[in-house]
């Protein structure tokens, strides 16, 4: 291009630099000519800036032989590596260093076969109903193909291990190997040799079966359960549901439906197979799913578990105890023994307090005593405080028919005391004395007397033995 521009054209560029002082821009664009022409002009062909050397550069021989040793290794890693040499790089040149090492190569696994009843595969999947995260748990013998999966609100231990006895019993026995990718429930730590959860090794004795957990980021080694999470995703994207009650049901009806229908390589419906695993019997006495958790008593008599607080009574105010969680209820333990249990909150900091609890404040107050009792049955539930409002308009007194119903639940759980409030909600009926009648169990009855169709029957007569008859017989 230099070669062919005029004389006249080249001192005009010249002198519009070093006369006029214009830009390299400018005078492009007075002259109608690329930047890159006008710097070749001024500075001859061929003649560039000298590249800076690259800051990674010193260290790119190390780089090979750290990648010759460990090929699967990161960029991040091969950054923590480089600072103990003095690297003062960035994440990025590391990043563009290392990327010839780490393009992945095409892999190639072998078929892996099973005997019947030889292993079952697990894992957790992720799914959302609506804003809200729910976590599937999906379990899959490998020799039939036959599935089982359930959805619970959090992924954590308890729930992990009521998916187990929920699968167990749904195919009637447990397979001899389970293999589990390196989720915290199974594997406390990988490296530099595997230790498991204790609770689940527990769990896991119980039953009879052995653990196997696959190498890090080998998915392929429990394949079966990898593609059965991936047809249940297909599924559900075009199966919108509005609830997780809902979403089980569906995720059932889908489970039913593929465990009878051939699969694509045994040519058997995994449901016909299922009757041909040999799996280990079921114990006579499932496992407790919990999760122990240390806990301290508030001055209030409240333990506080997952944001929410969970009332025990009065006297243990300030103890240490123990929270067993179990996927539908909360079990608080002081000194080895069991002093509540609440049915679980799934929200972020509720309160579930009994009345029952309370009664030690209670009389330690007596001037806030029915009011305070008010609170705290009209907190059992919305059911009671409609039936305490209706009441009141009436002409009942509330903290009177409050008082009432506290009394009765002594004796009482706090379910016999709602379905009464229900029945009298249902029955437009606010009155004290009906939910008394309701609770208050009638006298001891003469049951009616019961005869024979043939009254000969009555008049039938056995010859009475002596006891020592029957040791002849033994």
């Amino acid at each position: 291009m230099f070669g062919m521009m005029d004389e006249e054209r080249r001192i005009e560029v010249k002198r519009l630099r070093e006369v006029e002082r214009l830009t390299m821009r400018q005078i492009a664009e007075k002259l109608g000519m690329s930047r890159k022409t006008v710097q070749r002009t001024l500075h001859g062909p061929g003649v560039r800036k000298p590249r800076k050397p690259l800051i990674i550069a010193p260290y790119e021989r190390l780089i090979a032989e750290w990648y010759a040793a460990t090929p699967a290794l990161m960029a991040i890693q091969v950054l923590n590596r480089l600072r103990g040499y003095g690297y003062t790089g960035g994440y990025g040149a590391v990043k563009e260093a290392t990327l010839k090492y780490r393009k992945k190569k095409p892999e190639a696994f072998f078929e892996l076969e099973f005997l019947p009843g030889e292993e079952a595969q697990v894992d957790w999947m992720e799914w959302k109903v609506g804003p809200t995260p729910v976590y599937g748990f999906v379990y899959i013998l490998a020799w039939s193909r036959y599935a089982v999966l359930h959805f619970y609100p959090r992924h954590s231990l308890e729930f992990f291990l009521d998916g187990h006895i929920r699968a167990f019993h749904r195919v009637g026995g447990v397979a001899h190997r389970h293999r589990y990718d390196n989720l915290r429930s199974v594997v406390l730590r990988r490296y530099p040799e595997p230790k498991y959860n204790p609770a689940f090794l527990d769990f896991a004795r119980h039953y009879g079966f052995s653990l196997q957990a696959c190498n890090v980021a080998r998915g392929n080694e429990k394949g079966r359960v990898e593609r059965l999470i991936r047809d249940v995703k297909a599924f559900l994207r075009v199966t919108p549901v509005a609830s997780l009650q809902e979403l089980n049901a569906r995720v059932f009806s889908f489970e039913k439906e593929r465990n009878s229908r051939s699969h694509r390589t045994t040519k058997r419906p995994p449901s016909e197979m299922l009757a041909e695993e040999k799996l280990r019997p079921l114990p006579r006495i499932d496992a407790r799913p919990y999760r122990s958790l240390p806990a301290s008593v508030s001055k209030t008599a409240f333990v506080e578990f997952d944001t929410n607080r969970y009332s025990v009574p009065s006297s243990y105010a300030g103890a240490e105890a123990v929270i067993l969680a179990l996927p539908d209820t909360v079990e608080v333990l002081v000194r080895g023994r069991r002093v509540a249990t609440h049915p679980r909150l799934f929200i972020r900091n509720g309160k579930s307090e009994l009345p029952s609890q309370r009664e030690g404040l209670l009389n330690r107050s007596p001037r806030s005593k029915f009011q305070r009792i008010y609170e705290l049955i009209s907190g059992l539930g919305p059911e009671v405080k409609v039936f305490l409002e209706n009441a009141q308009a009436e002409g009942e007194d509330p903290l009177q028919a409050a008082y009432v119903m506290f009394r009765h639940l002594r004796g009482l759980c706090v379910e016999t005391l709602l379905s009464a409030v229900r029945e009298a909600n249902a029955l437009n009926v606010h009155k004290i004395k009906f939910i008394r009648s309701l609770l208050e169990s009638p006298g001891a009855k003469t049951p009616p007397e019961v005869r024979p169709q043939d009254a000969r029957l009555l008049e039938i007569a056995y010859e009475t033995r002596s006891l020592d008859d029957y040791d002849d017989f033994t």
